[in-house]
């Protein structure tokens, strides 16, 4: 995603009562900082399949808990397009509800032919949203913005890139180029300690790439892992130097493994220091 991004998605999970979350809330100013079309994906609420005495009685209850989802996502859906065009910006919504289907399916549909996403970030017990967020990152096949409960900057001026010379920290730098280009400073984090470096692209080289694209001076940083831990280290820079965006690759195991996220991908989501721009 080298040039501006022209449609973004915005998931967001149905509640009974609307109010726009904090990711619709960064969505809606980054489509208006950027020109883009929005579209909004209502999340179904939780599933859970009824037990009842009776078959008859247990199929009729699943088919109006069904209904009732239904419901509730289709007045979300209604609700958030509403409010997104109300703030000039075109907007399409959507929502779906379906027992035979991931929570996540539809999103992540429509992630591939959008250019961003853009997600809330989990509470620590929403094993839910964590889903959806792991499963945007290895199937949506762009990148994804995750914003804090407190909400975020769309027009960030202080970014920092968490480098480690990854093929998915470089695609996650390409992604974005955009928001580099926008910012008044630019760091590039490299942290010691942690893993082996030894085979890397250098900061220095990423500083001379970011250069000829119409990023002037990134600094480079190379910082030391807090007792081994470089998501402790990358938490402390995002506080001290008051960052707007992190920019980052995700770690991302295979599907068969019981952990699916890398350990600093994983710390960092679970402890949200400031926005998180992510590819993998």
């Amino acid at each position: 995603m080298t040039a501006q991004p022209k449609c973004i998605l915005v998931g967001m999970a149905a509640r009974e009562e609307f109010s726009p979350s904090p990711a619709v809330s960064y969505a809606l100013e980054l489509a208006k900082e950027h020109g883009a079309c929005l579209t909004v994906c209502v999340l179904p609420p939780a599933f859970y399949v009824p037990i009842t005495r009776t078959e008859g009685s247990s199929a009729s209850v699943l088919r109006g808990e069904i209904q009732r989802l239904e419901d509730i996502s289709r007045q979300a859906a209604k609700a958030a397009g509403a409010f997104v065009r109300k703030a000039g910006v075109a907007c399409m919504s959507e929502h779906t509800v379906s027992p035979l289907e991931a929570r996540s399916g539809r999103f992540v549909r429509l992630a591939r032919v959008n250019d961003l996403g853009v997600l809330d970030a989990a509470e620590e017990q929403d094993y839910a949203q964590k889903n959806v967020i792991e499963d945007a990152l290895f199937d949506g096949g762009r990148p994804l913005l995750v914003v804090p409960r407190t909400g975020g900057n769309a027009a960030p001026k202080r970014v920092a890139v968490a480098w480690d010379g990854s093929s998915r920290a470089a695609r996650a730098v390409s992604g974005a180029l955009p928001f580099l280009r926008k910012a008044s400073k630019v760091f590039i984090l490299t942290v010691t300690g942690e893993k082996d470096l030894s085979r890397m692209a250098l900061g220095a080289d990423l500083a001379t790439y970011l250069i000829h694209h119409d990023i002037p001076d990134p600094r480079c940083e190379v910082l030391s892992a807090i007792d081994g831990d470089a998501a402790a280290r990358i938490r402390k820079f995002v506080a001290d130097e008051a960052i707007d965006l992190l920019v980052m690759g995700a770690f991302v195991h295979s599907r068969f493994r019981q952990d699916l996220l890398g350990g600093v991908t994983r710390s960092l989501l679970d402890d949200l220091p400031t926005t998180l721009f992510m590819a993998h």
